[in-house]
């Protein structure tokens, strides 16, 4: 492999189930991994500053990008199951793992399941582990009544999804406004998922709780959790009082990273140097 230049690639993490994964870069092993229908291509800033002094991966999980569609499989713990066949072949060690949104839920969710031997520390990015809750002081993605009309009335089409995530996009992802061409950009990547898939991915996600696996990460491993500015009051007070050893960074909305690439990997930076 040159690590000069992005290499794409699959690995087989199941029978007839391909990854697609980017890599670029030499050094400790930085692994991205994208939110509900989106792909390694979200990453491009990322991979481009960090793989300069590290090996960067950045993956499709199953359904998603151009990596493997199924029928089976659409939750999280199946994709933490996933992404240790991947980080397995790929022999990944002192691993930085970089989850945004639900990608955070595989972070977790392959940490509950295969430890920590692999992992150096968790970047995790404007996702609670516990996404719905009747108690009022959790962070969560939505009321009940918002995430049941989304998981029944919605995303339950092409049109549907697109529509959703068109919003999201203009309206929490995004801080600036999002031209016609930039916002048909990200709605082409998102739309490599079929919406079946983001359908069970989204309920699965929604109905999951890490709670306990985020405690235990907070009290042993180097961590950060990245949190936007429009529920940073909720969000911020939860992680400070639940997981005091996580450290909290407020920055953009939800697509911090993609938006204030600089400032984002800055912060990254920082926080990767400190734990060496």
């Amino acid at each position: 492999m040159s690590v000069e230049r992005l290499e794409s690639n699959y690995v087989q993490v199941a029978p007839l189930v391909e990854l697609h994964y980017v890599e670029k870069g030499a050094g400790q092993p930085i692994l991205f991994i994208p939110g509900l229908t989106f792909s390694s291509e979200i990453f491009e800033s990322q991979i481009d500053y960090f793989s300069k002094t590290n090996r960067v991966i950045a993956i499709d999980p199953r359904g998603q990008g151009t990596s493997t569609k199924t029928v089976h499989g659409n939750d999280y713990a199946t994709h933490g199951k996933d992404l240790a066949k991947l980080i397995e072949i790929l022999d990944l060690k002192d691993l930085i793992l970089v989850g945004w949104s639900t990608g955070n839920l595989e972070v977790w969710s392959y940490i509950s399941q295969f430890g920590k031997k692999r992992v150096k520390a968790v970047v995790t990015i404007d996702m609670s582990p516990v996404p719905l809750s009747i108690d009022p002081s959790c962070w969560v993605e939505g009321s009940l009544d918002e995430l049941r009309t989304a998981a029944s009335e919605i995303l339950i089409s092409p049109k549907g999804v697109r529509d959703f995530f068109s919003e999201y996009i203009t309206a929490v992802m995004i801080q600036r406004n999002v031209e016609e061409e930039e916002l048909e950009y990200l709605l082409d990547i998102s739309a490599k998922t079929p919406y079946y898939i983001c359908s069970s991915l989204f309920c699965n996600a929604v109905l999951s709780n890490y709670f306990e696996v985020a405690k235990e990460i907070s009290e042993t491993l180097p961590s950060i959790m990245f949190i936007a500015e429009h529920w940073s009051d909720i969000a911020e007070t939860f992680m400070n009082e639940n997981f005091p050893g996580t450290e909290t960074y407020i920055m953009g909305g939800h697509l911090m990273f993609y938006e204030y690439p600089e400032k984002w990997n800055k912060k990254l930076k920082d926080f990767i140097e400190n734990i060496k």
